[in-house]
């Protein structure tokens, strides 16, 4: 019986000692990959801090687009004059004397849609055949072929104008006009400036709408006569 209960207590320390050496390897296993994840998760998050929140990426800031140094907007219109040299259904040969564009003969396009062939005197429209060689102002957009002579299409042809008149002015108001102690000031998108006093008259274009000078606002366009002071004495105003 003694040498029975010898026997298991051996077993039994055997047991727990076999227990003992076993279970601690497999506590060292779980403490390391634990460690190992910790010191991954610090490196993105060290990364993060230049790029912003973590999954974020800041885009790079956008350039900002220079301004014109002269101001002016795209739209205004370059102004030419010169010599009507012919006329035709849908085309206008002209010889430019001014010194913006290009000098020289031009053939200018007429597009009913996009371009206006005015008296200087009535401000109404001219047909092809009524169009009288001589002087004539234009204004005219950005596009212009590379051919000789070059072509465009004009916004506007102002024609038949009389010797020693002054041609109204196409003008693209930069905003409503502003008061002072001789009246008011009309401000063009290209910078001149025209008068306006008591006695201006408006008028719309082809339209029996009432107009006056309240219809003037930013990005009007307009034709403007002016007297021998330069102040205006009629306003056609163009539909928007």
């Amino acid at each position: 019986m003694k040498k029975r209960w010898m026997l298991l207590a051996m077993g039994l320390t055997l047991s727990l000692t076999l227990l003992s050496g076993c279970s601690q390897p497999a506590g060292a296993e779980t403490i390391a990959p634990s460690q190992t994840a910790s010191d991954a998760q610090e490196e993105p998050e060290k990364a993060d801090q230049k790029n912003g929140p973590a999954g974020e990426t800041q885009a790079p800031e956008a350039e900002s687009s220079d301004s014109r140094e002269d101001g002016q907007a795209a739209s205004v219109p370059t102004r030419i004059w010169g010599t009507v040299l012919s006329s035709q259904e849908g085309q206008m040969t002209v010889d430019n004397t001014s010194p913006a564009s290009s000098s020289g003969e031009i053939v200018f396009h007429i597009d009913p849609e996009h371009t206006l062939v005015l008296d200087a005197v009535s401000g109404l429209p001219v047909s092809s055949e009524d169009v009288e060689l001589g002087s004539f102002e234009a204004y005219l957009g950005p596009a212009m072929t590379m051919s000789l002579p070059p072509q465009t299409t004009p916004e506007m042809v102002i024609v038949n104008i009389p010797a020693d008149f002054r041609a109204p002015q196409y003008v693209i108001a930069d905003g409503a006009p502003q008061q002072d102690n001789d009246g008011w000031m009309l401000k063009g998108a290209d910078g001149a400036e025209y008068r306006i006093t008591e006695k201006t008259q408006f008028s719309p274009y082809l339209t029996r709408n009432i107009v006056t000078m309240e219809d003037l606002k930013e990005g009007s366009a307009c034709l403007i006569w002016q007297d021998a002071d330069g102040a205006a004495e009629r306003i056609v105003i163009f539909a928007r």
